[in-house]
């Protein structure tokens, strides 16, 4: 399947969509860090930079556009500002691309992700008016929150998934009661995972954090490649962005504004 990644930022779902078999025939991400970032990566900058000036004409007929779109604006820890910040409402774009398309080269898959806030946000009529949208362009939607640590990854990391079904080409329900559910046997995987990247405590001068130096336990930062690995980066991707000189600042900043390969692959896997 041919796949569009809008807002790829360093490009941790077109890594979950390629491990399933799929194809990335476009990409597009503004901020100049991740841009660079990503062609350390994949050998080549995401073909589109701003999705503002992008017309229907520029993004190749594709199966699926995934779409990630800045979440600040929906998340509890910012000022909440919803579909009318400057940012979140770029999902927007997204919608006017589509209806640039002609109908018949429509993308049969829409997969869009973000923060869980997204269910409260402007008490929940924010997402309504996204889920309109995408049915006012003819899909049929799907929707559902995963945690990483269900995904043999050690955090606590909740994110929404909405998955488009174009009417007419597509019905597979993605979201079954299998998708996320943690197998018996990962267990183990995921307790030695979590011994390898101990501790995972940032520093702290509270009393808390006092004590427990008092008491011997070692509390430091995580390093980049722990970020990395919290997402599901492999180590030699990591090995090859610190290799081409990427500062540990936008090594954290592209890990923690990124999705969690593990929990992309095993959506992309049910996509067909």
């Amino acid at each position: 399947m041919d796949f569009v990644d809008l807002f790829c930022g360093m490009g941790t779902i077109r890594m979950g969509f390629e491990q399933a078999g799929h194809t990335c025939v476009y990409s597009v991400e503004w901020d100049k860090h991740k841009r660079r970032i990503y062609e350390v990566i994949f050998g080549h900058e995401p073909e589109g930079m701003d999705i503002r000036e992008l017309r229907a004409s520029d993004v190749p007929i594709a199966d699926c556009w995934c779409f990630g779109a800045p979440c600040q604006d929906f998340s509890i820890a910012g000022y909440r500002a919803g579909l009318d910040g400057d940012r979140s409402s770029l999902v927007r774009e997204v919608f006017r691309l589509i209806r640039e398309t002609d109908e018949r080269h429509r993308p049969k898959y829409l997969l869009y992700e973000n923060v869980k806030g997204m269910f409260s946000s402007n008490g929940g009529w924010d997402y309504l008016g996204i889920l309109l949208e995408m049915d006012e362009l003819g899909y049929n939607l799907e929707w559902k929150m995963f945690n990483t640590a269900d995904f043999v990854v050690p955090q606590n990391r909740e994110r929404v998934f909405t998955v488009g079904h174009l009417r007419g080409h597509s019905n597979r329900k993605i979201f079954d009661y299998k998708c996320g559910e943690r197998k018996a046997n990962e267990f183990e995987f995921q307790e030695r995972f979590r011994a390898d990247i101990k501790p995972v405590f940032t520093i702290s001068m509270s009393e808390s954090t006092r004590r427990s130096i008092a008491s011997g336990l070692y509390i430091r930062d995580l390093t980049p490649r722990e970020y990395m690995r919290l997402q599901g980066v492999p180590d030699y991707i990591t090995d090859k962005l610190i290799a081409a000189g990427i500062s540990d600042t936008q090594l954290y900043r592209a890990a923690g504004d990124a999705c969690t390969v593990n929990v992309i692959y095993e959506i992309a896997r049910r996509l067909s």
